[in-house]
Parts: C-alpha cells; structure tokens; sequence
C-alpha cells in the first residue's frame, strides 16, 4: 500500500496519508480521512471533543413560535419545523409528564 495524497475537504490542501496510516485506518475498520491535521484538530477544539477541550458551540438566532422573543439556540433550525426560546422550551419541558 503506498503513501496517498488526499485533498483535505475544509481547506483545500493535499496532505499525505501514509501507508502506516492507512494500515491503522484499515485495523480499525475507519474510512480514509477527509480533513488535514491542522483543520481535524482545529475541528475538534470547536466541536467534537472532549467537554471543555474547545471553543464556544456555534449558536443560531432564532425567533421563538410561542412568544416571539429572540433567542440563540445551539443547532441550525429546520424549516418548517417551530422553535422555542430557551423559558419556553423550559416551560414546554416542564409540563411533560415523566414516564
């Protein structure tokens, strides 16, 4: 198995992907990656790690079906699909019963 070349997918550099890699890839039943280093550490520092181990979530402004305060929430809103401010979504979740 040679050493590859991979185009990284978020900053559009090539980067290598080594035979030794590859083979720890293919142990470990994983797909080749698709990010270089740099932008997979820079990635998980902001998202996916480890609790505490990177920046603030990405938050999204939204305006709440209930009441129609504006608010932030932390994932991108579908459309079509309503959306609470933070005290309504409390409220909502409150006067669920628990099963």
């Amino acid at each position: 198995m040679p050493d590859m070349e991979i185009t990284c997918a978020e900053c559009g550099n090539p980067f290598p992907f080594t035979e030794r890699e590859q083979e720890y890839y293919q142990e470990r039943n994983l797909t080749h990656p698709k990010r270089c280093k740099p932008c997979r550490d820079a990635r998980r520092s902001n998202f996916g790690g480890p609790k505490g181990a990177g920046g603030e979530r990405e938050r999204f402004e939204i305006t709440c079906d209930q009441c129609g305060k504006t608010d932030t929430v932390p994932f991108k809103p579908s459309s079509g699909r309503p959306v609470l401010c933070g005290e309504c979504f409390g409220a909502s979740r409150a006067a669920q019963p628990r099963t």
